[in-house]
């Protein structure tokens, strides 16, 4: 009877309606807005409403395991991803800082439970329903951020130890930065997953709203001014447009339009920025000022030094090496996991988040979106090559959850491929008119 009464859109998914999916939310809900519930608390810095989320989803996962085997979504892919937390649990048998290492270790656990319960619940999900949770999460995560930038009534910073005349307090109010995820770098990290998957999806299915979304989320993370962001995206929009042009010999006139539009939205939105916002002109003078870069720059010589003392175990999981606090986040996550784990064990890590990439990109021949997972997991590393955002207790478990999403809409993708379609030739008649192509062909129902 329900099935029989569900919306037109639902029927494309060729199976029964959306399932409400209430843990899924909650879970997105949570990691969009990570509130900290209690501090102090015995062998943890803190405790947000994501740890408990997860916790009450890592309990329905075992519950699960008992009666049917876990939906671990593809088996390499899972093994990749569990490689960094067996090397970082494995670190508590030499590391300087136990209490650091066991932190770390949990929030690895955290981000596989994460990933777990993503594709747990949207297994079976039709393309459209699983790319519908991204564009809301998206949504999700910029909304706070919005409401920080004006100032509401308890969406300030919650980075203890801030003064409220401090310039790192300020920092967060010249440009779009989130209140629990930290610093504009931060959100623009995790907003960079999505907007390349939100504008193909929107593209190739002539969907507005996701076009929409994708443009949303791509002039939130220019308004960040997070420079190895953008170059990340930059770089893998680069590669993923010569590798296009090279198999199609022609760029279409639609990508050209909506590349100018994305591009004038993105300005318009930084000069409004600029203008409405005064402590953002104390911001333009420091992007373009190499002090930051001489700073990264000698927190890399010294991490290479400390490596260098202990190359072959490294210091543990999470440890800042001899008490040093700056080199326990070096901004480079690749000399990172060497000062962790010491040059072998680092670069397991670092081959197993490579991995991941090369993962998707070898199953670019099953469906098209494996590319831009593949691509936008390109603009990641190169990311992590800059920033320190895979360090971040929950920056990393976003990762994983990034990494569940984007399993899923693979696999919907290739589960059924009838309802993916390609891109329309270029110079061609077909226009985004807002509606998608299934509502303008009531006889692809019946495919």
């Amino acid at each position: 009877m329900v099935i029989a009464h569900a919306p037109t859109r639902q029927q494309a998914g060729a199976g029964p309606g959306p399932r409400p999916r209430i843990l899924l939310m909650l879970v997105l809900i949570a990691a969009a807005m990570p509130v900290r519930i209690a501090s102090s608390v015995p062998g943890i810095e803190s405790v947000s409403v994501l740890d408990v989320v997860l916790a009450l989803a890592a309990l329905t996962l075992f519950m699960d395991s008992a009666f049917k085997p876990l939906d671990v979504g593809y088996g390499k892919l899972f093994v990749l991803l569990c490689i960094p937390a067996a090397i970082c649990g494995m670190s508590m048998l030499w590391t300087q800082d136990q209490g650091a290492t066991i932190r770390a270790t949990v929030v690895y656990a955290e981000g596989i439970v994460a990933y777990l319960l993503v594709v747990r619940e949207l297994s079976g999900a039709p393309p459209d329903r699983v790319m519908t949770y991204i564009k809301r999460y998206s949504y999700l995560l910029i909304v706070p951020a919005v409401l920080l930038l004006l100032r509401v009534p308890g969406f300030g910073p919650e980075e203890a130890g801030l003064t409220l005349d401090s310039d790192r307090y300020l920092s967060y109010y010249t440009r779009l930065s989130h209140p629990a995820l930290g610093p504009s770098n931060n959100l623009a990290s995790v907003l960079a997953f999505f907007a390349p998957l939100l504008l193909y999806w929107g593209h190739v299915r002539q969907d507005r709203r996701f076009t929409r979304a994708g443009c949303v989320a791509l002039v939130a993370i220019v308004c960040t001014f997070s420079r190895g962001v953008l170059l990340g995206l930059l770089t893998a929009g680069v590669l993923a447009g010569v590798g296009s042009l090279l198999r199609r010999r022609r760029v279409g006139r639609q990508i050209s339009r909506k590349i100018v539009v994305a591009v004038a939205s993105a300005a318009t939105a930084v000069g409004l920025l600029y203008q409405l916002n005064p402590d953002t002109h104390e911001l333009f003078g420091s992007r373009f000022s190499p002090a930051n870069f001489f700073i990264r720059s000698q927190l890399a010589i010294e991490a290479i030094e400390k490596i260098a003392e202990r190359p072959f175990l490294g210091y543990g999981g999470g440890t800042a090496p001899d008490g040093i606090w700056e080199l326990a986040r070096v901004h480079n996550t690749y000399l990172q996991q060497m000062v962790y784990f010491g040059v072998l064990l680092g670069a397991c890590v670092l081959l197993a988040l490579i991995g991941t990439a090369v993962f998707f990109f070898s199953r670019w021949r099953t469906s098209p979106v494996t590319r831009v997972v593949g691509f936008t997991l390109i603009a990641q590393l190169f990311v992590f090559a800059v920033e320190s955002s895979f360090e971040g207790t929950v920056l990393r478990v976003l990762f994983y959850l990034s990494i569940g999403l984007a399993t899923a809409v693979v696999r919907a993708s290739e589960s059924r491929p009838q309802t993916h379609r390609s891109e329309p030739p270029s110079g061609g008649t077909t226009h985004d008119t807002g509606t998608p192509r299934r509502a303008r062909h009531p006889a692809a129902h019946n495919v």
